[in-house]
């Protein structure tokens, strides 16, 4: 999971440090993981299916 999230990353910024400060969390409700982590200070969620897609992606948070 975190490949897809940092291939997500570098699609999307330029030259990004990513950091995975969280735990990730399964919501058992929609079959999804939620996925927060940090590119370059920027906390994102992202909510990922389980073979890997990125449903959404919320972020900015400062």
């Amino acid at each position: 999971m975190k490949s897809k999230i940092v291939k997500y990353a570098y699609r999307n910024n330029k030259n990004p440090k990513i950091d995975f400060d969280e735990d990730f969390s399964y919501l058992s409700d929609v079959a999804q993981w939620k996925v927060p982590y940090r590119v370059n200070g920027h906390r994102y969620v992202a909510k990922m299916t389980c073979k890997g897609w990125i449903v959404d992606n919320v972020g900015p948070f400062d």
